[in-house]
């Protein structure tokens, strides 16, 4: 019960993320526009906001692709479809995505440190994706090898 709990809450936030995406491609060219008063935050992406833009916009599709299949990936865990190889699929995509994501953060980087001033911000986060893409590949080997495992089980039975 309580495992069906916490599945249903992480679907609700994979399908809430499609919403924020969303927002977020339409409210970014809007936080860019500070005045007087405005919070650190947005003085920030204001001023640094010319930087992140295109690169930001680069990976909204591999955000979608991404989502997409964590959304799949746990109507497959809803319905009982843990250790399969449509899952390991997923997590390829997924990882693929992430991939995608941190090479858009290192070409970004690479052009801002030659125009403008180098912000340490979109290397930083090419890491990230880059180390979310080494995460999913460990986890696609670990389900891989559970199928695996589970195919040899059912053989001996």
């Amino acid at each position: 019960m309580k495992n069906l709990y916490s599945v249903s809450i992480t679907h609700f936030v994979i399908r809430l993320c499609y919403v924020l995406l969303a927002a977020a491609v339409v409210l970014f060219p809007l936080f860019m526009r500070v005045q007087d008063g405005s919070p650190f935050y947005f003085v920030m992406l204001a001023q640094h906001g010319k930087y992140l833009i295109f690169p930001f916009y680069a990976v909204v599709p591999a955000g979608y692709a991404a989502l997409i299949c964590l959304d799949k990936i746990m109507i497959n865990i809803k319905r009982d479809i843990v250790f399969d190889n449509s899952n390991v699929k997923l997590l390829n995509k997924i990882t693929y995505c992430c991939l995608y994501a941190a090479l858009v953060g290192l070409v970004s980087y690479a052009i801002i440190a030659v125009m403008y001033k180098s912000i340490e911000t979109v290397i930083l986060l090419a890491f990230g994706e880059a180390f979310m893409a080494l995460v999913v590949r460990v986890v696609r080997d670990v389900i891989n090898k559970a199928i695996e495992i589970k195919e040899d089980n059912d053989l001996v039975v």
